[in-house]
């Protein structure tokens, strides 16, 4: 499952800068997902109608042992327009809702893992609806259908429901605790080497670059740093994401993500460099 569903919309506050990482013998700029957000500057949003919802009074479940900042959902700019009811149908027949929830629940019943989790939604008429959450798959799909998005984001866990952060605005009992570690490869940083596309546009022959990333990547991260739950998935545009579950990654502070990018970063260089490739000494075990 993508960051989003679908590809402007009234902007939300604190932006993601992701850290780009190249990595192995090919050009790769892998991006870690930020961790750092000031929860004060979140509340200048434009606010909806939520009362459908249950906020976390009526909610249990266990918490998150271990607190870990996380980075601020905003929306992205669209890469086109959607056909509405070709989303309608996506969501109804097709979008797997109770997998999704499986996925960040972490158990097969609901938990504030889920039920803590912010959602975002980019709706049809480019309004930009943060601080959704949902204590069940079920609830998540009739929102979903309802309000028919043309794409939606999953962000952090909080230590409270983000429906109550209302009454916490000016407490530090609400602050993001966990967030999956994730990786961007996109296929536009091929674009000095690659000769069959650029840009956005993707073919089988430059695809295989993204192959040969994810490959590396999925590696070291299994072998070097041992974990085990990563899903790779289709970004929906022009390349992979990797989402790493484990439950020390998603309780990593922004110093420990960064850590970690930083030991995939092998090669430094682009257009914008004066060396086009500056590999560090001592050379990295993957290419000693």
């Amino acid at each position: 499952m993508p960051h989003s569903v679908s590809d402007s919309p009234q902007r939300a506050a604190d932006e993601w800068e992701p850290t780009e990482a190249p990595s192995d013998t090919i050009p790769m700029q892998l991006k870690a997902a930020p961790t750092e957000m000031k929860v004060e500057n979140l509340f200048n949003d434009e606010e909806y109608d939520d009362e459908e919802f249950q906020s976390s009074e009526n909610v249990t479940g266990s918490t998150s042992s271990s607190p870990a900042t996380a980075g601020a959902l905003q929306p992205k700019a669209p890469a086109g327009q959607s056909d509405p009811e070709i989303m309608q149908a996506f969501y109804q027949r097709l979008f797997p809702f109770r997998h999704l929830f499986q996925w960040l629940n972490h158990s097969v019943k609901p938990s504030t893992d889920f039920a803590h989790r912010e959602f975002a939604f980019t709706l049809p008429n480019d309004a930009y609806l943060r601080y959704q959450s949902f204590p069940t798959a079920d609830l998540l799909r009739k929102h979903v259908v309802r309000l028919n998005p043309s794409r939606f984001e999953i962000g952090p866990v909080y230590t409270a429901n983000p429906r109550d952060r209302k009454t916490l605005r000016r407490s530090a009992n609400f602050r993001p605790m966990a967030k999956e570690l994730v990786f961007d490869i996109d296929l536009t940083d091929y674009d000095e080497i690659r000769t069959c596309c650029d840009l956005a546009n993707i073919c089988h022959k430059c695809w295989s670059f993204v192959t040969m990333a994810i490959k590396v990547v999925d590696s070291a991260l299994r072998n070097d740093f041992g974990f085990e739950h990563i899903l790779w998935v289709y970004s929906g545009r022009r390349g992979a994401h990797a989402w790493i579950s484990d439950k020390r990654a998603r309780s990593m502070d922004d110093q420990k993500r960064k850590a970690v990018a930083g030991y995939l970063e092998v090669i430094k260089g682009g257009a914008q460099g004066g060396k086009k490739v500056n590999i560090k000494r001592p050379l990295h075990p993957h290419i000693t």
